[in-house]
């Protein structure tokens, strides 16, 4: 992805550059080198909250680039997520296309100033391995012309040199294994990651009353149990919701998020739902 403008100098770029690493610098958050409001975009992009660190927002500039993250956040895997990532120093991404005998991109409207490229999202794990995911969305590229198509491929190709040679995991990822209930699922309860003070105290009693209501009424509607459990700590049913998606996120209940929505009309039993011990 890249920064849409016309009239871009070299002085242009290379300020965006310096901006970035200042900002990155300076700051124990995350700056993304590209914002939302910088480009065109298929799909929902947006500045959004991650909800798992409140001081953090996202630049995610597809509905692909917002299920993708949802996931990230899930697997729980990462020490830290950076998304729209340039592929820094300059020279040196321009060194790999040259190995691998492609043209450098530049920005359109423009004959000569070579484009930083950047990467979806580039993360690292616990144990200190690097990782970088490309998200592609496959209808956008069987529209695509012949040429257009030509020049994705070879900024792939670029990226994955790039990353693969420092060791860094690349992996391009296609819309159609993003786009589906798993990733649906945890769009709904993502929100519910972190809980209001009270109700945090409430937490553990919560689920142990879910527990018991589960256990008694597995073929009851998932809506039902919700009521029942508001009843008991005299909550509200909206409050019993917030408890049982937040437990689901960080997984105090299972749930076949995989293959079923998250529906509280669904009986439990459909949902999969269930406390592990």
């Amino acid at each position: 992805m890249m920064k849409k403008r016309k009239g871009i100098t070299r002085k242009i770029r290379d300020g965006w550059i310096e901006r970035w690493e200042l900002d990155n610098s300076q700051s124990a958050l995350y700056f993304s080198f590209i914002k939302t409001q910088d480009i065109k975009s298929y799909g929902s992009k947006a500045r959004v909250p991650d909800f798992c660190d409140d001081s953090q927002d996202r630049n995610l500039l597809s509905t692909n680039e917002r299920l993708f993250f949802y996931r990230l956040r899930f697997s729980k895997r990462f020490v830290w997520i950076k998304e729209q990532y340039p592929l820094l120093p300059l020279a040196r991404a321009m060194a790999v296309a040259k190995e691998l005998k492609l043209k450098y991109p530049t920005y359109p409207y423009t004959s000569n100033i070579e484009v930083v490229m950047t990467s979806d999202f580039y993360c690292q794990d616990f144990t200190g391995q690097q990782y970088v995911y490309s998200i592609k969305d496959e209808k956008q590229f069987a529209k695509a012309t012949e040429r257009q198509k030509r020049n994705i491929e070879a900024k792939l190709k670029i990226e994955k040199l790039f990353w693969e040679s420092q060791g860094v995991k690349w992996f391009l990822i296609l819309s159609n294994s993003i786009k589906n209930t798993f990733s649906q699922n945890l769009g709904q309860i993502i929100a519910s990651h972190k809980l209001s003070p009270l109700l945090k105290v409430l937490r553990q009693r919560w689920l142990n009353v879910f527990k018991e209501v589960l256990n008694n009424g597995y073929g009851e509607r998932l809506s039902y149990l919700m009521e029942v459990t508001a009843q008991q700590l005299n909550i509200t049913y909206e409050d019993a919701v917030e408890l049982f998606q937040h437990c689901v996120w960080h997984r105090e209940i299972k749930a076949s998020l995989s293959t079923i929505r998250l529906r509280f009309e669904y009986s439990a039993e459909s949902l999969g739902l269930e406390v592990p011990p």
